[in-house]
């Protein structure tokens, strides 16, 4: 018997997100499920074209209200339930149906738990903070969601979730040009629903309250909210660690005293010494206020911290690897610092190890082409460490490279990749960023000849300011 999946998804006026979302569910699913919530834009159309079925539902400011009239319209053994915002990675997309193949004849397996990536569109994709969330599901009549806002999906006792290691899902929705609405919309309807309860905040508001506030900038009200979170019982390791992460990056924020700053850290690390996050923080922000020391052994015992989450495919710390986002930075300070204590050799491979996993970070980039320049290394050599990085069959890879190298005056390495990047516009120009300044000479020559020639072929014909522009050729 095959096995039939439904992607639901409730949506208003999402045209710019909705076809990344079918094209990532198109492979695996067999139907698509659009609830369209009051759409003024294309949404419906890019719904339908997309080949998915359209359902309408009158908003009532109540998210569960809404997803829940989506599973009452699905027919699959399984559920994909993604934001419109959301998409499976391109590496994640064929690994979904094995996974539920393998897992549907368990029972008491009712769902999976994948990594969510925060993605900023408005930075280049630049990935941010990750978490676990469930998003994959048995289909099955007392599986619903709850909560008006921030709405989750309630499991019967005794059932198991799978933790998948390898399935990763990518959020837009804290992409800098959008969030600030997004905040705001959710404050609005999170005070609704608690005034509608008597004004009695729920254990949990504290959670959506910290993060709503440091969203919107109010960084005093998601401290207290982080505190008031961390003051709880039985708090959950994750949650404990995204408030902790919330605190310190407030009192950054607020450019709080140092010894307030450094006693968060400490407490961060000592209540979680399993995530990598903390250290690398530490490390970072040392680094930025000069103690050298203190951010090269924090961000070691970051590394070491890290690397053993490699050991751990059950944990969640691991498969959320909330720490990842802050790896190219990790590795761009470490580049430094073994620089100046002249270790080359581990200078280079943190600045390879950074670049591989943000190629267009401007600052490891510019730091990395400096310490090529002060070893003195070879045209030759600089370009293959840099196609061990960069894809050559990239437009976007190239364009960079020979705009940051022209910028640099970086030479052959530069005219490489101007060419490489399809630039052959303005010549003279080109080997003057190289610093090749006799042929700058002689191309620019050339060209005055030229231009020389076609200003007195269009004055013999009686073009209107020939005699001007060879005045000024003279």
């Amino acid at each position: 018997m095959k096995l039939k999946i439904s992607a639901c998804v409730i949506a208003k006026n999402e045209a710019s997100n909705l076809g990344r979302w079918l094209a990532s569910v198109q492979p695996i699913a067999d139907e698509m499920i659009v609830v369209d919530t009051g759409s003024t834009d294309a949404t419906e159309e890019i719904a339908r074209q997309g080949g998915a079925t359209v359902y309408h539902f009158a908003w009532c400011n109540d998210f569960s209200a809404a997803k829940n009239f989506a599973l009452g319209h699905a027919k699959g053994d399984w559920v994909l339930f993604l934001d419109a915002d959301e998409f499976f990675s391109k590496d994640s997309i064929a690994k979904v149906r094995p996974l539920l193949r393998r897992i549907h004849k368990n029972r008491q397996t009712a769902g999976v738990l994948c990594r969510l990536v925060n993605i900023n569109l408005d930075d280049g994709g630049r990935r941010m903070t990750s978490l676990v969330q469930l998003r994959m599901f048995r289909r099955a009549p007392h599986l619903r969601y709850t909560g008006s806002v921030h709405e989750t999906l309630t499991l019967p006792k005794g059932s198991n979730l799978e933790l998948a290691q390898d399935i990763e899902i990518l959020h837009t929705g804290y992409s800098a040009s959008i969030v600030r609405k997004k905040m705001e919309r959710n404050l609005v309807l999170l005070q609704q629903r608690i005034a509608e309860h008597g004004g009695r905040e729920e254990p949990v508001d504290a959670r959506y309250f910290m993060d709503i506030y440091y969203g919107l900038g109010q960084y005093d009200r998601a401290e207290a909210y982080a505190k008031k979170l961390l003051a709880m019982k039985n708090l959950a390791a994750d949650l404990a660690g995204r408030a902790y992460e919330t605190w310190a990056s407030c009192l950054m924020k607020k450019h709080a005293p140092e010894e307030e700053t450094a006693a968060c850290y400490e407490a961060a690390r000592r209540a979680c010494p399993e995530l990598a996050e903390f250290p690398f923080m530490q490390g970072l922000w040392d680094y930025d206020r000069g103690d050298w020391l203190g951010a090269e052994q924090a961000l070691e015992d970051g590394l070491a911290i890290h690397a053993r989450y490699h050991g751990q495919p059950t944990s969640i710390t691991a498969v959320m690897d909330n720490a990842a986002y802050l790896l190219p930075n990790v590795w761009w300070r470490l580049g430094c610092l073994r620089e100046a204590h002249r270790d080359f050799a581990g200078a280079q491979d943190a600045y390879v190890a950074g670049l591989s996993l943000s190629k267009h970070h401007e600052g490891l980039f510019t730091s990395f082409w400096a310490y090529l320049r002060r070893i003195g290394a070879a045209p030759a050599d600089v370009i293959a460490v840099l196609r061990g990085i960069y894809d050559e069959q990239s437009p976007e890879d190239m364009q960079f490279l020979a705009q940051r190298l022209g910028r640099a005056r970086a030479g052959q390495v530069y005219l490489y990749y101007r060419k490489r990047a399809g630039d052959h516009a303005f010549p003279a120009l080109a080997y003057l960023a190289a610093g090749r300044m006799d042929a700058a000479a002689e191309t620019a020559k050339s060209e005055l000849t030229a231009v020389r020639s076609l200003a007195h072929d269009a004055e013999d014909h009686g073009a209107e300011g020939a005699a001007a522009l060879l005045q000024v050729l003279k």
